[in-house]
């Protein structure tokens, strides 16, 4: 008589539980991946938020800061810089990298029978290797255009930008491939075994460069865009909300555009303040602009709202302002 929990011979072992697939990822490893991807997307919000917030209020002479813009404040900031043009691009770049990451090089001929799109799909598949391949004259570009810093301008950004788009092209599988587009490729001739290179300079050196070069790129880029909504800003004051000061006292407030009244002394707030405009308001700190505010000698005022002072706000002029609201 078998003894429960021993194995005797001629009977069947007990199957131990299959062990899931390689391919599979439990649950709790994907939420994992999903929470690293979402944080390295928010600390990319943030950055791109904070150098945008920088560029811009720096134009007005603040520190951005100095104004107590907290961590989601600087994120959703950088939503200002995505348009449509600007989504397509990524959408696409993401796609193409994508591709040229995982996607090996071709080693059959073209089939005479392709269809139109197999025909399309190839021709951009020559296209993405021709470009890969091309991936140190891309670099030698991005060097030349940083020879050329002093005279880019704005376009400053697109130096490290295609700097770093060589040195990731040269990562791709495609890169490497000699073989001509749409030629099979012949099979490598035997070598004596080698050394692998390590992998760490071969890949992870080169993917950290690049992601310097492209953040140092978007950082340009973003500050750029803050600058031009900054003078876009200043070239269209007057629609910006109204500010009137009421104040006891006589204020050492003096610029173009700004109008002080007296209201006589039967009067708390005895003095009118006008002509002001609102930039930005923090914790009852009002950050002012006089609507003749010039980026050379214009003044930004810093107003703390208290029992001596009043602050009123007004909306800003909503007709057309002429030839200034294109400018910027």
């Amino acid at each position: 008589m078998p003894v429960p929990g021993r194995h005797v011979s001629g009977d069947p072992a007990p199957s131990a539980p299959p062990a899931p697939p390689g391919g599979e990822r439990t649950a709790a490893g994907l939420l994992g991946i999903v929470v690293a991807q979402a944080s390295f997307l928010v600390a990319i919000m943030y950055f791109l938020g904070a150098v945008y917030m920088t560029a811009y209020y720096s134009y007005f002479r603040l520190d951005a800061f100095s104004l107590g813009l907290g961590f989601a404040e600087m994120a959703i900031q950088s939503l200002n810089v995505v348009t449509a043009p600007t989504a397509i691009v990524c959408v696409l770049a993401v796609l193409a990298a994508r591709y040229l990451a995982t996607a090996p090089a071709p080693t059959t001929q073209p089939d005479a029978e392709e269809g139109g799109h197999e025909r399309l799909t190839r021709t951009l598949e020559s296209a993405l290797r021709a470009v890969a391949r091309a991936n140190l004259s891309i670099v030698g570009s991005g060097l030349a255009l940083l020879f050329l810093w002093p005279w880019l301008g704005a376009f400053r950004w697109a130096a490290p930008l295609v700097l770093g788009a060589g040195v990731l092209l040269g990562q791709s599988p495609w890169a490497r491939s000699r073989a001509a587009d749409g030629d099979a490729a012949a099979p490598p001739a035997a070598a004596p075994p080698a050394a692998a290179p390590s992998r760490t300079w071969s890949r992870a050196v080169p993917v950290f460069t690049a992601g310097l070069l492209v953040m140092w790129g978007l950082s340009l880029a973003v500050s750029a865009l803050g600058e031009q909504e900054a003078r876009r800003t200043a070239a269209n004051l007057v629609r910006r909300p109204a500010v009137v000061l009421l104040s006891t006292d006589r204020l050492s407030l003096a610029g173009p555009g700004l109008e002080v009244k007296d209201l006589g002394a039967k009067v708390h707030y005895r003095y009118r303040y006008t002509g002001l405009r609102r930039l930005i308001e923090r914790n009852g700190r009002y950050y002012l602009l006089p609507l003749g505010w010039t980026y050379r000698t214009g003044p930004t005022y810093v107003v703390q709202d208290g029992g001596d002072l009043r602050v009123e706000l007004f909306p800003g002029t909503q007709e057309e302002c002429g030839a200034r609201c294109m400018e910027g």
